[in-house]
């Protein structure tokens, strides 16, 4: 009987996700700082070349796929006016990374409507606990396609 596939190493999955950002971020003409993997509120400080604008940045990887990515509890998902997610999945047929950018406020806002949306689940017996979690399945298309288009487009 072959060997089971090793599990992939999650923290090299999220270290190969912030450096996709901070490469991005710096095509686009932007000084994007990755932070020391210690920290636990942003993964990459940018600014503007002359250092007038700045952003704090989380990113969420996956390696595959995903229709949703994990989140930290709402009471805990930075929401000030220089705080974004990125949210970076690796499309195996396109051999590319697509990545979803949401202000704070808007990363807060679908935690807590995934967390409603779960409870009725486990209401109606059909899911056992509720997982803090952003969705961007065809399910929410309209949300995902906004947050892939901000990605696309966003500068400081």
């Amino acid at each position: 009987m072959p060997s089971p596939k090793p599990r992939p190493n999650t923290a090299l999955i999220g270290i190969a996700g912030v450096h996709y950002v901070a490469s991005e971020l710096s095509r686009r003409g932007m000084v994007a700082l990755p932070t020391t993997r210690n920290i636990a509120a942003y993964d990459i400080v940018v600014t503007t070349t002359d250092g007038s604008r700045h952003a704090n940045i989380q990113v969420k990887t996956s390696q595959k796929r995903a229709s949703f990515f994990r989140m930290p509890p709402s009471a805990k998902v930075r929401t000030g006016p220089r705080d974004f997610y990125v949210l970076v999945r690796w499309l195996p047929k396109e051999n590319r990374y697509e990545g979803f950018l949401l202000s704070g406020r808007a990363a807060r806002n679908e935690v807590r409507r995934g967390k409603k949306f779960q409870r009725k689940r486990i209401l109606a017996g059909t899911r056992r606990k509720i997982v803090q979690s952003v969705y961007v399945s065809r399910k929410v298309a309209a949300r995902s396609n906004q947050w892939r288009k901000r990605w696309l487009e966003w500068s400081l």
